[in-house]
């Protein structure tokens, strides 16, 4: 209002100065800008209410949308508790070696770091003497259930092959598992004898002696035993043992805990037929899924 009188004062006094004639005519002018300012005034105060209002409103809806303060009584371990049926994430991280592959690495490699020994990158590995498949078809097809097994456990699983096509040598193996530092590398085989009446499974681990990783032995060797105990206790199958040695060159390289699973005898005519269908194969997922389980403490 103030400066609307303002105004009002400036135009009144541009028309004295003008010193134009009519002083009637020019008291006309005045009064309708007094009555047009008098307006103006009102349809801003109005518009003033009007904001004001709203803003008022707007203050109440937001102080009804505030969440309410914590329940001081509610702990955290509530407070994220899984939904019924949900499966709770784990925070471990899994690699699946599928023994073998369609295509075998070429040339050597040091059995271990720093060794002047060398072995072969890859080999082809065994095949069923009843069914004729391959190992690396068994290795990738169980590895590939044990995978979508372990992510419906809550599990993070890599996978250094997912196809028969991929030449790997152990080394890199080994360093997928390096790493993703998992927590533990499973590698997955079956096994070949030439006696054909030896069955069941087995593990193996590297030494307490390893000239390569002495300090991995205590967590690989308590994986190998939850591994096979869990294994055999599923399938029914022969526990025959943890095989300790520091000749397996994907175990040497691994700078976390690491087993290689036997989980038959490809060479056993009953087992290798066994091992093919899709009832025993389901079992060994589960029992290889449960020493997992049981190795980290779940």
């Amino acid at each position: 209002m103030i400066k609307s009188k303002k105004i009002l004062f400036i135009l009144c006094a541009a028309l004295l100065l003008s010193g134009c004639s009519g002083h009637s005519k020019d008291a006309d002018k005045i009064s309708k800008l007094e009555e047009q300012l008098e307006e103006a005034e009102a349809r801003a105060e109005k518009a003033e209410k009007a904001e004001q209002e709203a803003l008022d409103r707007l203050k109440e809806y937001e102080d009804a949308a505030e969440p309410e303060s914590e329940n001081p009584d509610t702990s955290e371990s509530d407070e994220a508790a899984p939904v019924e049926g949900e499966t709770a994430a784990r925070p471990q991280t899994i690699v699946l070696d599928p023994g073998h592959s369609g295509v075998v690495a070429q040339g050597t490699e040091p059995l271990g770091p720093g060794s002047s020994e060398y072995k072969s990158a890859d080999t082809g590995g065994t095949s069923g003497v009843s069914t004729g498949v391959p190992e690396y078809e068994l290795t990738l097809n169980i590895s590939l259930q044990l995978r979508q097994e372990l992510q419906n456990r809550g599990y993070t699983v890599l996978m250094t092959r997912e196809t028969n096509d991929v030449p790997l040598s152990c080394v890199q193996r080994a360093e997928v598992a390096n790493n993703a530092n998992a927590d533990a590398y499973v590698r997955i085989h079956a096994n070949g004898s030439e006696n054909q009446s030896a069955t069941g499974a087995m593990t193996i681990c590297t030494t307490p002696q390893s000239p390569y990783v002495p300090d991995m032995y205590s967590a690989s060797r308590l994986l190998s035993d939850c591994i096979l105990n869990k294994l055999c206790e599923a399938t029914g199958c022969n526990k025959e043992r943890v095989w300790e040695t520091d000749t397996m060159s994907g175990n040497n390289w691994s700078k976390v805990p690491v087993t290689i699973v036997e989980m038959g005898y490809m060479s056993n005519p009953q087992e290798d037929a066994t091992m093919q269908t899709p009832e025993y194969q389901a079992l060994i997922v589960q029992g290889i899924a449960n020493g997992i389980d049981t190795y980290l403490g779940y």
